[in-house]
């Protein structure tokens, strides 16, 4: 022990959370609920009770009505994850639902609504109630009052590996630069999915975990699916909430008219997410720009959602919320959001430009029906792997693309880690840490400290940003731009170490910029591995599902320093729902998004990097 301490602090526990966000709280409280005996530290870059992203949206909880289960498995595996879900794991989340409202009122935080929750839709049993943006707070108490203990301020990079079980972590303070070193029995990654820093309110997913776990040798499963899309207004950088029914190009012309009905006609096909805002409008938006009718413009006398009562209770950015949905740092939080929009609109033209924005979502880690990582010793909870858990399907994930499914994915899946994290740990002989394997770690993680000159971490992110947020790339796909665009961002690998970084701040900035290449790196080759349409994927070159060749899951695996890909069938054989006998695997569907473009081939390329002008 005293040749690894000399590497930097060393701290022992049980179970260590990475990330005490949403899903960190709840595995950490889990897991000493489980088993009071254990040492439990969860730890993060940001504060306990402020972490994360849950804190900084509508803070919506979907939930199942009892009696609604079986239903809502079957549509969304029918009509959203186009049979590519796990659907004994949906099942599981769809009867739990209820149950974890049940803890989250338990542990502290109050639910809102619960009286008349929102119909979220007219044939899904899916209804959404709501929590207020403090409930972290209430959270974090509860933990620590069962003995849970935090650290902030921590940026961990990689783990630890004892013949391949996860045996802890290695990182640093931001605060002082100084390394710390966790031993740990059993390991719990709940810091996030990777977003690319592209959409403000999604900004603090970075992929860390992500990105650590691959390197220690974890399977990553469904990453193609990372590329959800909303709108941000150019004027002044925000989402532009129900700009998808106001949309017009140079022309004037209505793209709403065309996409709205679009969707809503075909809902039923098992594309493009369904029911949420999805990829449709923006392909739409796409396809006008492309051929010359652009730039496409929100016209703000045509949105009236910020005034409607969904929007009033769910994200009151004017107006009060009735009774039974106010909530006091919801209000504040949604006014100071609207009023900074409207600070930032630099005139009174109605006319205000949108534009597609790449939000990602992308969270492939892959975890068993236990949340037990492909590691042992090694777990996960919440967006990290969301599309890992492969629960959702073809959709990117989280939320599955139903509002309000985030949260209470990342709660769902926290009580199942927690508590198997703790099992783990109880059982588990103390664990050996590879001393010359944390040197080299920690030689790794301190190298842009150590040069005085090359590229900033500024410029590396504003050029993967720029690889991924044009739609060409993540949205609209064919072989010969998915392998341009993988060609970038192998040819940014090599400017890694030339990374540069001033103190700990940067350095973490360095480890986060590792993380959004390996991150783009996945996605560009599941893609690539993947030759058809299905769900929110689709490919200009392979228009149609074609479940003869493609009902798989794809896996991606480090090997040496190659990217592995392998393929697993999904077992159609033991799921309660089949896929339609007779389909056509060669032509798509007329009335399939895919089809919708049959014919109308992508040429160039917006005018600014991934906008649409």
């Amino acid at each position: 022990m005293a040749e690894l301490r000399t590497l930097g602090k060393v701290i022992e526990v049980d179970v260590l959370v990475v990330g005490h966000g949403c899903a960190g709280l709840a595995a950490a409280i889990t897991a000493k609920e489980t088993d009071p005996s254990l040492k439990v530290l969860a730890v993060d870059k940001g504060s306990v009770g402020y972490s994360g992203k849950a804190n900084k949206g509508g803070g919506h909880c979907a939930f199942i009505p009892e009696g609604g289960e079986e239903t809502y498995v079957e549509y969304h595996t029918r009509k959203l994850g186009d049979y590519l879900n796990d659907q004994e794991l949906l099942r599981k989340y769809a009867n739990s639902t209820r149950d974890v409202l049940a803890d989250v009122e338990r542990w502290g935080a109050k639910v809102f609504g619960k009286e008349a929750p929102f119909n979220a839709h007219p044939m899904i049993p899916w209804k959404v109630t709501t929590v207020d943006l403090d409930f972290m707070l209430a959270h974090a108490k509860t933990a620590q009052s069962l003995g849970v203990t935090f650290m902030d301020k921590v940026a961990v990079v990689d783990l630890l590996t004892d013949g391949g079980r996860i045996v802890g972590a290695i990182g640093f303070s931001l605060l002082d630069g100084k390394t710390l070193l966790f031993k740990a029995k059993a390991v719990v990654l709940a810091n996030g999915c990777q977003n690319w820093r592209i959409m403000r309110m999604w900004a603090s997913g970075r992929g860390d975990g992500i990105a650590a776990a691959y390197r220690a040798g974890a399977k990553m499963r469904s990453a193609e699916f990372g590329s959800f899309v909303g709108m941000v207004n150019l004027e002044n950088g925000h989402v532009s909430y129900g700009a998808e029914d106001a949309l017009v190009n140079a022309k004037g012309q209505s793209l709403s008219e065309t996409a709205r009905p679009f969707a809503q006609a075909n809902r039923n096909l098992g594309v493009l997410g369904g029911v949420d805002l999805g990829g449709n409008h923006a392909l739409f938006m796409y396809q006008d720009v492309i051929q010359g009718n652009g730039p496409i413009y929100e016209d703000k006398r045509q949105n009236h959602f910020v005034d409607s009562p969904i929007a009033r209770n769910l994200a009151p950015e004017k107006g009060t919320a009735d009774p039974i949905w106010y909530r006091p740092f919801a209000e504040t939080f949604w006014r100071t959001l609207y009023a900074k929009k409207q600070k930032g609109y630099q005139s009174d033209d109605p006319l205000k430009e949108t534009v597609p924005g790449l939000i990602g979502e992308f969270s492939p880690l892959w975890v068993s029906h236990e949340m037990a990582c492909s590691l042992p010793g090694l777990f996960a909870a919440g967006d990290i792997a969301g599309n890992g858990n492969s629960s959702f399907g073809a959709v990117p994930s989280p939320p599955g693309r139903n509002r309000g499914t985030g949260m209470m994915a990342a709660w769902f899946m926290a009580r199942i880690a927690g508590p198997s994290a703790a099992r783990f740990a109880a059982e588990s002989a103390e664990p050996v840490v590879d001393t010359a394997q944390a040197e080299a770690l920690k030689a790794e993680i301190y190298a842009p400290l150590k040069r005085n000159e090359g590229m900033t971490t500024q410029e590396m992110v504003w050029r993967i940003q720029n690889v991924m947020q044009p739609l060409k790339y993540t949205a609209w796909k064919s072989e010969e731009r998915l392998k341009e665009a993988l060609g970038i961002v192998l040819d940014l690998k090599t400017k890694l170490p030339t990374l540069v970084a001033a103190d700990a701040h940067y350095l973490s900035a360095a480890n986060e910029c590792r993380s959004m290449l390996l991150a783009s790196e996945m996605f560009f080759r599941a893609c690539l591995e993947r030759k058809e349409s299905r769900g929110w994927f689709l490919r200009e070159d392979y228009k149609e599902r074609d479940d003869r060749n493609f009902l798989k899951w794809i896996f991606l695996e480090k090997k040496g320093d190659d990217m592995a890909v392998s393929f697993e069938d999904v077992p159609m054989a033991s799921y309660r729902y089949q896929p339609e006998a007779g389909r056509p695997d060669q032509e798509p569907r007329a009335d399939s998004p895919a089809g919708r473009w049959a014919g109308r081939r992508i040429h160039g390329e917006p005018g600014v990097s991934g906008g649409c002008r």
